[in-house]
C-alpha cells in the first residue's frame, strides 16, 4: 500500500509540476502496475489460506462435538432433543465461518496495516500523522457500542434458529400421527410462526449491521474530509501551521491516497465485529454441548472375555441422584436369569426408561454395580457394549435409505440371515407386497411404513445380529392390539430359535402376559408383580 501510493503520487507530480515526459516515467508506470498486481495476489493467497484454515478448525470443532455427544449417551439427546442437537452440529459450528475466515484475519491487519501507514504519513507529514492518530480511537468506540447490540440481537436469533430446527424435526417424524388426528393445518400455523419469528429475529441482525457500517463510514469519511481540507489549504497557502507551509504536491497525493487506507482496515473490521457477535451467540449451543458431562466413564482397558450366548444380569445397590432433583433410585436392586423375559411395569415417570439406560450401559449410577454375565458394566468398552446388548425403542431409528440398508448398516450378512431375521421378525408377507421388496426406499425416521412395520424392521435389525442382552422401551406404544399381540409372537418365536435374555419397560397387559416374570418399580424400588 504504502509503495503504491508513493509511486502513484511521484508519477502524477512528475507528470503536473515538472511536465516529466513518458519516457521518463514509462519505468515507474509499469513498476506501479507491478505493485498493483503483487497487492492483488497476496489478498487472493490471503483469502484461499484463511478459507482453508477455516474450514480445517470447524472440522476439528464438529469432530469434537460429536465425540461429545456420543459420549454424554442418549441424556443429552433428551434434554436438547435431535433436531436442537443437528442445529448446533451443523448451523452454529457453520456460523463461526465469518469469524475464522475474516474476523481474526482482519483482527491481525489492524496491528500491523493502520501502525505501518501511520509511521509513513507521520514521516512525509507529521501533523497529517497527528490527524490521523486522534481520529483512529473514534471507529473502535463505536464498533464496540454497536457490536455490543449486534451480539444481543445474534443470541436471541440463534436460540430461535435452535427452536425451529428442534420443532421441525419434530413434527417431521410425528407427521404420520398429526395426519391421522387431523392437527396438519394448526401444526402448519406453528411452524410459519416460528418461522416468522426468526424471519423477524434476522432481520433485526441484519438491520443492526447496516446501521454499524453506516457510522463508522461517515466517521471515516469526516476524517478523511478533515485531513483533505487541510493538505489543501495547505497547498493553498492558507495555513501556516506546522509542516503546512512545505507541504508539495507529491507529499499531499501521498498522504491523501493512504489516509483511506489507514481507516480501511478499521472498518471493515468493524463491518466484521457483526461476525465476531454471530459467533459469540453461536458458541452458546456449542459450549453447552461441550461441557455436557460424559454418561459414564470409558475404562483405560478393555475387558477380557465377553459374554456369547444369553447372559444373567445382575445390578445391585444401584442409586441414582438427577442434579438437582431428589434421588431417583436409592439401593435399587435387579437379577434376571440367562433367557428369563423380564418386564418392568410402574408409573410414567418413576424411571423405567433410566434404569434400562443404566443396565445398556448407557449412563452410568452414582452407586452400586451392574454385571452382565461375570463382566461389570463398568469394565466394558462403548464398543463391548454394542457387542452384548442391543436396544429396540418406542421410536426405531430408521435413516433415508432402503430396507436392505436398514437392515444391514453397512455390515455384511448372507442371505440365508437376512431371511431368517425377515422371517422371524414378520416381515416376509409386508416385503412380499412391495414392487421393489427389500430395496423399497425408506425416508427418513421410517416415512412411508406404519409404526408397526417400522418397528419390525428395527426388530428385524436386532435378531440379523443377535445379542445376549435385548432392552426393550416401550416396543409396542402406539400399536393396536392385534399388531401389538403379532409383535410379541414374533419376538417369543425368535427368542426361542436364537435365547437372549429380555428386559422390558412397559404399561401393556400383553407385554406382562408374554413375559416369564414382572415387577413393578415405584418410588425408586422393584417389587414382583402381586406382592
Amino acid at each position: 500500500m504504502i509503495g503504491q501510493a508513493g509511486l502513484a503520487a511521484w508519477i502524477l507530480s512528475s507528470a503536473m509540476l515538472d511536465g516529466a515526459a513518458w519516457a521518463t516515467l514509462a519505468t515507474f508506470f509499469w513498476i506501479l502496475l507491478a505493485v498493483y498486481g503483487l497487492r492483488a495476489l497476496l489478498v487472493g493467497l490471503r483469502g484461499r489460506l484463511v478459507a482453508r484454515a477455516s474450514g480445517a478448525a470447524r472440522q476439528a470443532l464438529r469432530a469434537a462435538l460429536f465425540a461429545r455427544m456420543v459420549d454424554a449417551g442418549p441424556a443429552l439427546r433428551g434434554r436438547r432433543g435431535t433436531g436442537a442437537l443437528g442445529t448446533v452440529l451443523v448451523e452454529q459450528v457453520e456460523a463461526l465461518d465469518p469469524y475464522f475466515a475474516r474476523f481474526l484475519p482482519q483482527l491481525v491487519t489492524v496491528r500491523v496495516v493502520p501502525v505501518a501507514i501511520l509511521v509513513a504519513v507521520a514521516w512525509a507529514d507529521w501533523l497529517a500523522g497527528a490527524l490521523l492518530l486522534l481520529s483512529a480511537p473514534l471507529i473502535p468506540v463505536f464498533m464496540v457500542l454497536v457490536g455490543w447490540g449486534a451480539e444481543q440481537v445474534s443470541r436471541q436469533q440463534q436460540a430461535s434458529l435452535a427452536r425451529l430446527g428442534g420443532i421441525f424435526h419434530d413434527r417431521l417424524r410425528g407427521l404420520d400421527t398429526l395426519r391421522r388426528f387431523g392437527a396438519e393445518a394448526r401444526e402448519t400455523a406453528r411452524i410459519a410462526e416460528f418461522a416468522e419469528d426468526f424471519r423477524a429475529r434476522t432481520m433485526q441482525v441484519l438491520r443492526v449491521a447496516f446501521l454499524s457500517s453506516a457510522v463508522l463510514e461517515f466517521f471515516s469519511s469526516v476524517a478523511i474530509a478533515v485531513l483533505a481540507t487541510y493538505i489543501g489549504l495547505g497547498l493553498l497557502g492558507f495555513i501556516q501551521l506546522g509542516p503546512a507551509e512545505s507541504l508539495t504536491l507529491f507529499t499531499g497525493l501521498f498522504v491523501l491516497l493512504l489516509a483511506p487506507e489507514f481507516y480501511n482496515p478499521l472498518r471493515t473490521l468493524a463491518q466484521h465485529w457483526h461476525d465476531r457477535a454471530a459467533a459469540l451467540a453461536a458458541t452458546g449451543g456449542i459450549l453447552e454441548v461441550m461441557r455436557a458431562p460424559p454418561a459414564r466413564r470409558e475404562p483405560a482397558a478393555p475387558a477380557g472375555r465377553l459374554p456369547a450366548s444369553a447372559c444373567a444380569v445382575h445390578a445391585d445397590r444401584l442409586v441414582l441422584v438427577p442434579r438437582g432433583r431428589p434421588p431417583l433410585f436409592d439401593g435399587l436392586s435387579l437379577s434376571a436369569r440367562p433367557g428369563e423375559k423380564l418386564v418392568i411395569t410402574g408409573p410414567s415417570g418413576s424411571g423405567k426408561s433410566t434404569l434400562l439406560a443404566l443396565l445398556g450401559g448407557f449412563a452410568a449410577p452414582d452407586g452400586g454395580t451392574i454385571v452382565l454375565g461375570d463382566v461389570p458394566v463398568a469394565d466394558m468398552t462403548r464398543t463391548q457394549l454394542s457387542q452384548v446388548r442391543a436396544w429396540l425403542g418406542q421410536q426405531p431409528l430408521l435413516h433415508a435409505a432402503s430396507i436392505r440398508d436398514n437392515l444391514l448398516l453397512g455390515e455384511e450378512a448372507g442371505a440365508a440371515e437376512l431371511e431368517r431375521a425377515i422371517r422371524l421378525a414378520g416381515l416376509t408377507e409386508f416385503l412380499a407386497g412391495l414392487p421393489a421388496g427389500l430395496d423399497t426406499r425408506l425416508g427418513q425416521d421410517g416415512l412411508g411404513v406404519s409404526g408397526g412395520q417400522a418397528r419390525r424392521i428395527a426388530l428385524a435389525r436386532v435378531l440379523l445380529r443377535p445379542r445376549p442382552l435385548l432392552l426393550l422401551d416401550e416396543p409396542t406404544a402406539s400399536l393396536d392390539a392385534l399388531a401389538e399381540a403379532r409383535f410379541w409372537t414374533d419376538l417369543g418365536r425368535a427368542l426361542a430359535e436364537r435365547p437372549m435374555t429380555v428386559i422390558c419397560a412397559s404399561h401393556s397387559r400383553q407385554a406382562l402376559a408374554w413375559a416369564d416374570r414382572a415387577l413393578a418399580l415405584e418410588g425408586g424400588r422393584l417389587r414382583e408383580c402381586g406382592a
